[in-house]
């Protein structure tokens, strides 16, 4: 009992009050995030250790919440198979953990496909929003599912080994036009870093505006 009290007082005193938590939330501008667009988004991948693919996405635009600075979500996927090389590289390190006294035992792991799909949120700095051409750069952080597949590893370790459920981080930068009435085309060029996976990706972006929301006049 002791030792299940002591924490739950720690617990009581660190969480901040309900005032405390409305002035860090407004002073975040969070009370600002609104949604005010949807957009798709496709585009090519290289990856560390898989060849190259093709990712297809959506997003959802939910505004400033200080001057220039905007917050959006997105959700994108991409699959491929992993590079000869990295699966011949896997193949020698499990050869050298079997026992093979007459020399003659064979493994062939053969094609293993992988697939990231990453729910991640962004904060993008736009310093011209209103021009017609509007350049931006920022960062975000995501949950990214890992999966590798192939019959030689599913429901083994090495399937566990290959494929799991990671944090990133990734920056970025791109340009979008002003909006041709909901419509607006943009450009980005991507680069997101997982603990074992890093992958470059382009993304061409098309967005759909609900209504106009012009840009905060402070921060």
């Amino acid at each position: 009992m002791r030792r299940a009290f002591i924490p739950l007082l720690m617990l009581v005193a660190l969480t901040p009050s309900r005032g405390q938590a409305q002035s860090l939330f407004e002073r975040l501008n969070l009370d600002r995030l609104r949604l005010t667009a949807l957009g798709v988004t496709a585009g090519p991948v290289r990856a560390s250790r898989a060849e190259d693919a093709q990712s297809f996405g959506v997003f959802a635009d939910y505004g400033y919440i200080a001057r220039s600075w905007r917050v959006v979500f997105s959700a994108n996927y991409w699959g491929s198979r992993f590079r000869d090389e990295f699966v011949d590289t896997f193949e020698q390190r499990l050869r050298e953990q079997v026992i093979d006294p007459s020399g003659d035992d064979t493994l062939d792991l053969g094609r293993i496909n992988v697939s990231d799909i990453a729910l991640e949120v962004d904060l993008r700095y736009t310093p011209r929003p209103n021009a017609f051409l509007r350049p931006y750069a920022g960062g975000g952080l995501g949950a990214h599912m890992i999966n590798a597949e192939s019959p030689f590893i599913n429901r083994t370790f090495g399937q566990g080994a290959l494929g799991n459920i990671s944090g990133g981080f990734a920056v970025f930068g791109g340009v979008d036009t002003a909006p041709a009435g909901r419509i607006s085309f943009g450009l980005q060029a991507r680069l997101n870093l997982l603990s074992n996976l890093r992958y470059w990706s382009g993304r061409a972006l098309v967005t759909y505006f609900f209504g106009n929301q012009p840009p905060l006049s402070s921060p």
